[in-house]
């Protein structure tokens, strides 16, 4: 997510999130040497992940973009499907078992390259948040 430093004027609400503030969330996948290759950005904040990349160009048309047994790791807002492959999750009144919690420790220790990328990315426009407070005035 991307933080915003207020609502936006047209549905606003829609970009309030479970922290409780404002952001425009988008959808970032990098390859295995923390390279972005594919950035879509525009969802309202209160928009959980799976729905985002459920209605993505590469879920939608997965054939265009995955040849046979490739895949993406994420995390366990997602859900399993032919090409994402997600973190277990604890369930209610479950535990994960041994191999499950294997699975999420190897799965983890890839996506720190992962976020730090996201992380390289946020601090690149965190840079130029000193742009938004420019006022431009009609010049007669």
């Amino acid at each position: 997510m991307f933080p915003l430093d207020f609502a936006p004027m047209v549905n606003g609400e829609d970009y309030y999130t479970r922290k409780g503030g404002y952001a425009i969330k988008g959808l970032v996948i990098c390859d295995d040497a923390s390279r972005i290759t594919w950035v879509e950005m525009g969802w309202p904040g209160s928009d959980h992940d799976n729905r985002v990349w459920a209605n993505n160009e590469i879920h939608l048309s997965k054939d265009k973009y995955f040849e046979q047994k490739e895949y993406l790791l994420g995390d366990a807002a997602f859900s399993t499907s032919a090409v994402m492959i997600p973190a277990f999750k604890k369930g209610h009144n479950r535990n994960l078992s041994k191999e499950q919690r294997y699975f999420n420790n190897k799965l983890a220790k890839i996506q720190i390259k992962s976020e730090h990328c996201i992380g390289l990315l946020k601090a690149w426009f965190q840079r130029l948040q000193g742009f938004q407070r420019i006022m431009l005035t009609k010049l007669n």
